[in-house]
This record gives structure tokens, sequence and C-alpha cells, in this order.
């Protein structure tokens, strides 16, 4: 019989844990800390002329379309990555000479 309580409130306390790492879970993606929490300034590098066309998310990913003079190189894709920020890639468009 003293074997059986003692399983039973070690049983409980796991639970307990147990329950208190789920609600610690929560309350850490509802306060944003993790890969949510954002990455900062990001300056990205566009010809003198070039605007942007438009921008658009694609997944994990941003993706910006620049337009102006074909003679400056604006003709170009941006590829980003809306978790780090960081430029994934360039797709350049233009007449060869």
């Amino acid at each position: 019989m003293q074997a059986l309580k003692a399983a039973v409130i070690i049983m409980g306390l796991l639970i307990l844990a147990a329950f208190g790492l789920v609600v610690y879970s929560l309350m850490g993606r509802l306060s944003g800390e993790g890969a949510g929490a954002g990455f900062g300034a990001v300056d990205l590098v566009i010809p003198a002329g070039c605007g942007i066309a438009a921008a658009e998310p694609e997944g994990e990913r941003l993706v910006i379309r620049l337009e102006g003079l074909a003679e400056r190189g604006c003709q170009q894709i941006l590829v980003l990555d809306l978790a780090s920020g960081r430029e994934l890639g360039r797709i350049g468009f233009g007449a060869k000479p």
C-alpha cells in the first residue's frame, strides 16, 4: 500500500511538471521569442535611378521586383530570406551587347 501511494505521488508530480513545461513553451511562443523575433535593419543596394515595382512574400521569402532603365541595371528581381533578412539572390534581365 505504501508503494502505491508513493507511485501516485510521483506520477502526479510528473504530470504537474509536464503541464508547467507546456505552459512555459506556449508563453514563449506567444511573447514573440525565438525565430519570429525579427532581424533588425537591412540595407538593400539597388542601382541609382531604379525603383521598387513590387514586393511580395512567397512562403519564407520576400521577392522584390525592380523597375527602371535596363541600361542602369534596373531590371532585376531580388530574393530575401524573411527569417534572417539576408539576400538570397538576384536575377538580372537585360539585352546582351
